[in-house]
């Protein structure tokens, strides 16, 4: 895959993190290093993208890019939810191409990321699914930019495949591992001590 041919990452960490009280849990560290930083290390180290932002409201959490190949972005509204993530990213990108990375998926594999960008189609929608649930991340094609520009309060990149269902391609990933997201503290605790995951400590 060559960073050439349009594709550029947008990962998302401008969350509330609510179900972690206090803390954002992007900066909690999982295997040696803050949750974050494992999507950015895996997406810089890729060369699949063409370029790769970073949207984030938090300085602690924007200084997590440091030394990749990243442009952070801030965000100043994320009470606005993850569509301001998400118009911030498709602004700032000239791609024909947009993939989605939240950054709370610590198990992603690169093999994940580059089966995905296979896939890819003008006019396409690419996502990842596992015993038949979709998850993340996903790819959208430019022609869905007005869209994913223009998501009403409450909307989510979700509708916009429900919308066009035709143009929805899902790759199988036999490995759930590689999708889990860490959304509470009790996820955190579980894949950092499940003795089912490989090269947990």
């Amino acid at each position: 895959m060559r960073p050439e041919e349009g594709v550029d990452a947008i990962l998302l960490a401008a969350g509330f993190s609510r179900r972690f009280g206090t803390v954002n849990k992007l900066l909690v560290p999982f295997r040696g290093k803050p949750l974050a930083r494992h999507t950015l290390d895996l997406v810089s180290s890729l060369g699949s993208f063409r370029r790769i932002f970073f949207i984030a409201a938090e300085a602690a959490v924007q200084v997590l890019a440091a030394g990749l190949p990243v442009r952070v972005i801030q965000n100043d509204r994320p009470e606005h939810g993850q569509r301001e993530s998400i118009r911030l990213g498709v602004s700032a990108s000239q791609g024909a191409y947009y993939m989605f990375f939240p950054c709370d998926q610590p198990l992603l594999k690169a093999d994940t990321v580059r089966s995905l960008l296979d896939l890819r189609r003008p006019g396409c929608i690419v996502q990842p699914a596992s015993n038949g649930i979709p998850s993340t991340p996903a790819l959208f094609s430019a022609a869905f930019r007005d869209e994913l520009l223009f998501l009403t309060p409450g909307a989510h990149p979700r509708d916009i495949k429900h919308r066009h269902p035709e143009a929805v391609i899902t790759a199988r990933i036999p490995e759930g591992s590689s999708l889990i997201d860490i959304d509470d503290p009790e996820m955190l605790t579980l894949l950092r001590y499940s003795l089912d995951i490989p090269g947990q400590p």
